[in-house]
């Protein structure tokens, strides 16, 4: 299996640009939002785009403090979530894991020493990685 491309707009993407990028990457929940090196800015994650779509859907879980800019929103700018959790190519499996279960991350993007997107893994991913390790170890009689 070899590299995959990875879901990134910039932050002035219009919002039904971003659905269909959403829409074109099923194999994540979330589209990275990336500066003019590719640099990631924010992120956003399917649950926030559904909440823009379908605030109705939504009332009562979207603090009144931020219906005024779902209402307003435009670019990916104006909904990404800028607290972005990432992985780095010098980590480990174990510590991309461990930071995937302190934040409830089900897909992150890998980045370079510059901040750059690389690659993007996911929970599936890193469960493709246990099975093929496990299944190593079991045909080598470790």
């Amino acid at each position: 299996m070899g590299p995959r491309d990875v879901p990134y707009i910039h932050e002035e993407t219009q919002i039904d640009e971003v659905i269909g990028m959403m829409v074109r990457f099923p194999h994540t929940r979330l589209v990275y939002v990336v500066d003019e090196e590719k640099r990631l800015i924010g992120t956003i994650t399917m649950g926030s785009l559904l909440r823009h779509i379908f605030p109705h859907h939504y009332e009562g879980k979207i603090h009144p403090h931020g219906i005024l800019t779902r209402i307003t929103a435009e670019t990916a700018r104006h909904i990404m979530d800028k607290k972005s959790v990432r992985a780095r190519l010098d980590e480990t499996v174990d510590e991309v894991l461990e930071r995937m279960a302190r934040t409830a991350m089900k897909d992150m993007a890998v980045l370079d020493s510059e901040g750059s997107i690389l690659a993007d893994i996911t929970a599936t991913d890193l469960l493709r990685h246990y099975h093929l390790e496990k299944d190593k170890r079991h045909h080598s009689g470790t």
